[in-house]
């Protein structure tokens, strides 16, 4: 069953939610552990910083949302203020959608939502040796209609494929 934009909802995670981003965190991070090589600490978690994490809900210009399919929590979204040179750019920094909802068109329909129907520049940072998201975010841009799709190179994150989009509208 392939999900539908009538059937999928983005919402943004408000306050008294951060503990859940936390937790589907940590899925993140497990899922990326097959390609970062990421231990566990000794606690059974991956190192990651929960005050930051919770800064998305709260500071000013950035964004964390919720996806949620058939009433059903599928994933979450990061966005920050970024700069691209001297071009300012809002970024999509983390982007998750579980297992179970993924090949649904879910990704693509995020992306065709928050990026594509947006009037601002985006930067989406990939990690190179994140092969399934690299690959993924080469079909969205070669599916998608974006006015401009530009590879932009900073030599001080060699680890990233980064790429600015400028919505079509």
């Amino acid at each position: 069953m392939r999900a539908t934009p009538g059937n999928m909802t983005l919402r943004a995670i408000v306050p008294g939610e951060e503990a859940a981003l936390a937790r589907l965190f940590q899925l993140y991070c497990y899922d990326n552990a097959s390609w970062s090589g990421e231990a566990l600490l000794a606690d059974g978690r991956y190192d990651v910083c929960d005050a930051g994490l919770a800064s998305y809900v709260h500071a000013a210009g950035h964004t964390a949302s919720w996806i949620e399919v058939d009433g059903e929590l599928a994933g979450f979204f990061l966005t920050e203020p970024g700069m691209a040179g001297e071009l300012p750019v809002q970024e999509f920094s983390d982007f998750f959608i579980l297992k179970k909802y993924r090949r649904r068109g879910v990704a693509l329909e995020v992306v065709r939502r928050v990026l594509l129907d947006s009037v601002q520049t985006w930067l989406v940072a990939t990690f190179r040796d994140d092969a399934a998201a690299c690959a993924f975010w080469q079909q969205a841009f070669a599916r998608l209609a974006f006015a401009r799709v530009e590879a932009y190179d900073d030599p001080a994150l060699p680890q990233f494929q980064l790429t600015v989009l400028k919505p079509a509208a």
